[in-house]
């Protein structure tokens, strides 16, 4: 039986600095209204609602999509199935992106559309936030069996997890997700690819989508933006 990652998604995804970080933004901005575009499991999602905030998350996959509506303070969200299209216009005056989801856009015309999308969705001087891993500090480098393998408890059983890159061909990335059954030895692989774009690309993206870049941060306790920093967190505003 293959393992169903959106069960076990939060489990493998334990560190929430990137939600702590965008919940902040949010409380700056004082932003009320809120799309959450790739919610996932709703973890970010529900932290957002939790403080009074409406909030419209939007995701692709129904298994995640039906995990989320399953977690506690559910019905405070308006869940929707779907993409960036999904979102309604003026609807928000924060949007966000977060589990780099903004790499996942790997055609370029795709990711144009989805940034006139979230342009679309914000009120004037609306803000969007999302990060992408810096593609100077080569993380793909690091995705190995012996450096990525964790095991996650499954209903048939103990289940290794684990990331092995399979091409690099910049700004593309694929590399494959690998499970194994520790009861029954089976094996699973999925092959998936990512966008790494570098922060000109993205600064350039976000200005033919109608966005003046406000912030570039290197991690999430907002130091520079460095050659060496993990991730390209963005900050941008919508002009009118």
């Amino acid at each position: 039986m293959a393992l169903d990652f959106a069960a076990a998604y939060d489990e493998l995804n334990p560190d929430d600095r990137d939600h702590r970080f965008y919940a902040a933004r949010a409380a700056e901005l004082g932003a009320t209204r809120v799309l959450d575009l790739g919610c996932g499991t709703g973890a970010l999602s529900l932290r957002l609602a939790s403080g009074g905030l409406t909030v419209v998350g939007i995701d692709p996959d129904a298994g995640m999509l039906r995990t989320a509506a399953r977690r506690p303070g559910a019905d405070r969200v308006d869940w929707r199935l779907g993409y960036s299209d999904r979102a309604g216009t003026a609807s928000a005056d924060f949007a966000v992106m977060s589990g780099h989801v903004a790499q996942v856009f790997v055609d370029d015309a795709q990711w144009s559309r989805t940034l006139r999308d979230l342009h679309r969705a914000l009120v004037p001087g609306g803000t969007l936030a999302f990060e992408s891993r810096n593609p100077s500090a080569r993380a793909w480098e690091r995705w190995t069996r012996e450096a990525t393998l964790r095991t996650v408890d499954a209903p048939e059983g103990p289940v290794e997890f684990w990331h092995e890159t399979a091409e690099v061909t910049l700004p593309l990335v694929a590399y494959d997700t690998l499970t194994r059954s520790r009861r029954t030895g089976e094996e699973t692989s999925n092959r998936e690819v990512l966008a790494f774009r570098d922060a000109p690309t993205l600064v350039r993206d976000l200005e033919a989508a109608g966005f003046e870049t406000v912030s570039l941060y290197g991690d999430w306790t907002r130091s520079p933006l460095t050659p060496a920093a993990p991730e390209i967190i963005v900050t941008a505003r919508r002009r009118p």
